[in-house]
């Protein structure tokens, strides 16, 4: 019986050192599209679009498979993108255009002399935010009124309904509406330069210059989040699963409404990300170059930081629960930053699942596997980091 376990587990190290490093990662895009940078990402029913440097907008009726221009190039850089009353808007360096037939003919505005940064509607208004003229909005997008905000600087909007919030430039902050724009009120996040804005219920995440800072309470109350160093250009928001495109830094993701952040780059490099836009399961990144990234958010969620204390050595703690029904937690430190691998085994010593495969920083993390899709009985998962290797035994039971 010794004998045999031996020559089990012989064969079992043997299919783990034999499989290959192939892992998911972020895949460019750009078919059609090229090497542009993307500055914003917009999506309805039918296309996915997206807006570059001095090269108009570009549409993908495929997921972003291939991309053909929206029309003339009319634009220098388009930095947003709504929907309202059957138009498609895009607010640009000189501008407001919006077109009704998905680019064939675009329209230019009454706002067509002033660098425009920021889109929001809803059922009643579209609101433009300006480079240094304040808010607009207008009810039938041809007559525009001037908002009562007081920061002329508008970089972000978010909404809901008749709930606004404002990212201000010029360290102006965050400001809210609670009546569909008619009245403004600073938060107490009041001196910083926000670039980003993105909206999950009561939740709202602000990207600014020295990181994210989260509200839970509709902007009431504001927290500084872990990710406190970067300049942070883009939101996108899935759940309680946050995405953050940084300046020369890539994506950072948040698997607990904001507390902790991860960079997951593989794939994709340190660049910088001007755009973020959830779609069909995947989120989709405007990056500085090389166009449109896209990645299912499958691959991306279900790891967090548990610690920022180093540990002295590397770890593989037993997963929790165990035996589980159908999801489990699995523990592991890294005392140095290096190449991280964490793959879950059947009794075969197949690979059915790679849970991560990435560069991580020094710390504590945990990593969660959802084995709704796979049967009762034991399952191996193993962690390879440089020379250092561990395997551990769980129980699915349903």
């Amino acid at each position: 019986m010794k004998t045999s376990r031996i020559l089990f587990l012989i064969i079992f190290l043997a299919f783990v050192l034999m499989i290959g490093d192939s892992s998911a990662q972020w895949e460019n895009i750009s078919t059609g599209l090229g090497n542009r940078p993307v500055f914003s990402l917009y999506n309805n029913v039918n296309y996915i679009y997206a807006g570059s440097s001095n090269h108009g907008i570009y549409l993908s009726s495929n997921n972003g498979t291939n991309w053909s221009p929206a029309g003339v190039n009319y634009f220098n850089i388009t930095y947003a993108m709504t929907e309202f009353g059957g138009y498609l808007y895009a607010a640009c360096e000189l501008g407001v255009w919006r077109t009704s037939n998905n680019g064939a003919y675009w329209s230019y505005t009454s706002l067509n002399n002033t660098t425009m940064y920021s889109l929001a509607s809803n059922q009643s208004r579209v609101f433009v935010g300006s480079h240094n003229s304040g808010l607009f909005y207008s009810s039938g997008g041809t007559g525009w009124f001037i908002s009562s905000l007081s920061a002329t600087s508008v970089k972000a909007l978010a909404i809901d309904g008749n709930f606004l919030v404002a990212g201000c430039g010029n360290a102006a902050g965050v400001y809210i509406s609670t009546n569909n724009g008619n009245n403004w009120s600073s938060t107490t996040l009041n001196n910083k330069t926000v670039y980003s804005l993105a909206m999950n219920g009561d939740n709202i995440y602000a990207g600014t210059g020295s990181g994210v800072y989260y509200s839970t309470d509709r902007g009431t109350t504001w927290t500084h989040s872990s990710l406190n160093n970067e300049l942070v250009y883009a939101l996108a928001v899935d759940g309680s699963s946050v995405f953050a495109g940084t300046e020369l830094h890539g994506i950072y993701i948040s698997d607990n409404g904001g507390i902790s952040w991860i960079q997951r780059n593989e794939g994709l490099g340190n660049i910088t990300i001007h755009s973020l836009r959830v779609v069909n399961n995947f989120i989709f990144a405007g990056a500085s170059a090389n166009g449109v990234y896209r990645r299912q958010i499958g691959d991306l969620v279900g790891l967090s930081s548990s610690s920022s204390q180093i540990p002295n050595e590397i770890s593989l703690s037993q997963n929790f629960p165990n035996p589980f029904n159908p999801t489990t937690t699995i523990k592991f430190g890294l005392n140095k930053q290096g190449a991280v691998n964490i793959s879950i085994y059947d009794v075969t010593g197949k690979r059915v699942e790679e849970l991560l495969n990435d560069e991580m920083k020094a710390g504590t993390y945990e990593v969660n596997w959802n084995a709704s899709n796979y049967s009762s009985g034991t399952y191996f998962y193993t962690i390879t980091a440089e020379d250092f290797r561990e395997t551990k035994k769980m129980l699915l039971i349903k």
